[in-house]
């Protein structure tokens, strides 16, 4: 059983280095992130390392994540052998949902993105009836019981009605685009650190691709 320490938590060596606080290892040649969003400060004693953020932007599938402090949506992309930070301010009408959001990808913004990877099930909070929704409806949600905020159409009610996501569905959620209110912080942490601790040696570099 291993007891991390929580996020912000300087681990020192002789020379007093701030460790990442995801993976909680020095950062090496590999560098701190500089963050975009939120700044990062050499006197901070919270910092990420690069393959930390360049791992959190790849396991989302989407080219983006989320900011571990400050939950922006960022990039990354190569400049030679350097890895550059961006946070994504690409404003436009979204091709999808028609308003106007940061687009990430294929023209759509995050939040479409997301739906058409993960098209869930919810149920209806009027007609009890599940229904297939190409959004995710549980970003509005408070807790996995509780119905959504926003509201979304609903086939049997023939009206616009609030969702919640299918208990077996909850499991299959990205943990990095679930609301903070959900606690699923460490959870998202340790699955960044899983996948840091299985990549091989030679692939625990940067690399984006």
């Amino acid at each position: 059983f291993c007891n991390f320490p929580p996020l912000g938590t300087v681990m020192s060596s002789s020379e007093e280095e701030v460790v990442c606080s995801v993976c909680f290892d020095p950062p090496g040649a590999a560098g701190y992130a500089v963050l975009p969003c939120c700044g990062q400060h050499e006197e901070s004693t919270t910092r990420f390392c690069n393959p930390c953020i360049v791992t959190i932007c790849s396991m989302s599938q989407l080219g983006v994540g989320k900011c571990p402090r400050c939950r922006a949506t960022i990039g990354v992309r190569m400049e030679g052998d350097k890895v550059v930070i961006e946070k994504k301010e690409n404003v436009g009408q979204c091709r999808m949902c028609m308003q106007t959001h940061t687009l990430v990808n294929a023209g759509m913004c995050v939040n479409c993105n997301l739906g058409q990877r993960y098209c869930f099930q919810y149920e209806c909070d009027r007609c009890h009836r599940t229904q297939r929704i190409a959004h995710p409806m549980f970003i509005y949600q408070a807790t996995p019981a509780d119905f959504s905020s926003a509201s979304w159409a609903c086939r049997g009610c023939a009206d616009y009605t609030k969702w919640r996501i299918v208990a077996r569905d909850v499991h299959n959620v990205p943990v990095q685009f679930a609301p903070e209110s959900w606690g699923l912080e460490d959870s998202w942490l340790d699955s960044v650190r899983a996948l840091r601790n299985t990549a091989p040696q030679e692939e625990s570099q940067c690399s984006v691709s």
